[in-house]
């Protein structure tokens, strides 16, 4: 009789960057571990980010062991979410553990809100003309658009909202912060990270796909 061994995979929740969907972590590979992405919930309007982040739980089976996994935004979620769920491990990749990790730009608008001169339509067209800034290339332009697109009504200004307003300034236990050098949103400079990928933009999920792959099957293994 053969005997067959099965490697149970561990669970990974990803939330993928502000304005991007599930399409960002295409290329994510992590050996022995199954990436399930959240969906975005629809946020309320003045809604904290800590109260925007209890949202995500319903997606998640706390029964089973897992842990999270989020891309700038995304990152900042998993952060809240790590103050209310019992996560293994709680995977950054180009985003802040807290709000002193934000650049001078996004916290001064706490008392000076540009973003709301702006209507969601121009600020989702910035959004797009500025993805030079996030690292995608050329090729990635329709894709972007898109992403852009499906996103729910009024949710860039109510997110801009919530990372302005971010309160929480502690860092998530069994933090795995992963900053590309080259970042040209999140500063370098301005977050501790654990680990570098030295030629990595804000989009080196998609560009260093392959390193951060390499480097999170051995961190998870």
């Amino acid at each position: 009789m053969n005997a067959y061994i099965y490697r149970v995979l561990k669970t990974i929740y990803a939330i993928p960057g502000l304005g991007t969907t599930g399409k960002l972590f295409e290329y994510m590979r992590i050996a022995n571990c199954e990436v399930k992405i959240l969906q975005w919930p629809q946020p309320e309007s003045g809604m904290a980010l800590e109260h925007y982040a209890q949202l995500f739980v319903q997606q998640i089976d706390t029964s089973k062991p897992f842990s999270l996994l989020g891309v700038s935004f995304g990152g900042m979620i998993c952060s809240e979410l790590s103050h209310v769920v019992n996560a293994e491990k709680v995977i950054l990749i180009s985003s802040c553990k807290n709000k002193m990790e934000l650049p001078f730009i996004v916290r001064f608008q706490k008392y000076i809100p540009l973003y709301k001169w702006f209507s969601e339509n121009l600020l989702r067209q910035f959004a797009f003309n500025s993805r030079w800034i996030l690292g995608f290339e050329k090729e990635y332009k329709d894709v972007f658009s898109e992403m852009i697109n499906s996103m729910p009504k009024n949710y860039i200004s109510l997110s801009i909202g919530m990372i302005v307003n971010w309160a929480n300034t502690k860092t998530p236990k069994n933090c795995i912060h992963i900053q590309g050098k080259k970042d040209h949103l999140l500063l370098y400079r301005n977050v501790k990270a654990d680990h570098s990928i030295e030629n990595g933009g804000h989009a080196m999920i998609v560009y260093q796909a392959k390193e951060i792959n390499g480097l999170l099957s051995g961190l998870m293994g």
